[in-house]
């Protein structure tokens, strides 16, 4: 889907989706929050309108889960994964399936089961030898997770994103790609500038203010995303709208 960065009607994007499916479509599949900008999109109004059309739906959550407080029903998935080296901050390596339990039986195993076509959620755990270590040191993450709690988490990181993106905006020829709404993102946000290409203020950046940061140039976005966690302070912020500052008055090294 060519959804503009950002778009803040929830209508308008579940109307992006609807457009494009047809009666041969089977499956709509959704990120839930976009890993290029940070925006977030209706997942369940997504999903609704889906159902009605007689699709089934999968959700990425990659970067939504242990960064947004919700519940995983309430996006609307037959089928949702996540990533848990990322927010919820796992080892590499670890991950999450859901699959809503009536449809368990209707996705086939291809891993070693013996029963790749049964109902039980199980099977999917069939993966040979892998790292046991990585699987147990998920339950710390997630003890680490709940001392915090998911409602302060997403307060905090948003929170951070607030600060640094509110002042980086108001600096010339910024351009911000990620809405700033409580209900559109959270801890991720994408910015650029005129006349410099992402890789530039990301290269400027560490060379000389040793921030790393990640250049995402896709469709219509230009700019560096920057995504600080809950233990990012306030300084280290105020050290990035410095470097910014800098890139925003300068001008962009020649392209080799």
């Amino acid at each position: 889907m060519d959804i503009p960065q950002p778009l803040e009607n929830d209508d308008e994007i579940v109307s992006i989706y609807e457009k494009a499916v047809t009666s041969k479509t089977k499956i709509v599949h959704i990120t839930h929050l976009i890993n290029w900008t940070g925006n977030i999109v209706p997942c369940r109004k997504i999903a609704d309108m889906a159902h009605k059309k007689g699709c089934e739906v999968i959700v990425d959550g990659a970067h939504s889960f242990a960064q947004l407080d919700y519940k995983i029903e309430d996006t609307g998935a037959d089928y949702f994964a996540a990533s848990l080296h990322k927010w919820l901050c796992a080892p590499f390596g670890s991950g999450l399936l859901y699959i809503k339990r009536a449809k368990i039986k209707n996705v086939w195993a291809l891993l070693s089961s013996v029963d790749p076509d049964g109902p039980d959620i199980k099977k999917f755990e069939s993966l040979g030898t892998r790292s046991f270590a990585s699987e147990m040191a998920i339950g710390t993450a997630i003890d680490f997770h709940n001392v915090i709690g998911a409602k302060r988490k997403e307060a905090r990181l948003r929170y951070l994103k607030n600060y640094w993106a509110e002042k980086a905006v108001k600096l010339p020829h910024a351009k911000l790609f990620t809405s700033l709404k409580t209900d559109y993102s959270c801890a991720l946000a994408n910015i650029g500038f005129d006349g410099w290409q992402a890789h530039q203020i990301e290269a400027r950046l560490f060379e000389k203010y040793r921030i790393h940061t990640v250049s995402i140039i896709h469709e219509k976005v230009n700019g560096i995303r920057v995504t600080p966690n809950v233990y990012t302070s306030t300084e280290d912020l105020d050290f990035l709208v410095k470097g910014l500052t800098e890139i925003s008055g300068g001008t962009p090294p020649a392209i080799k």
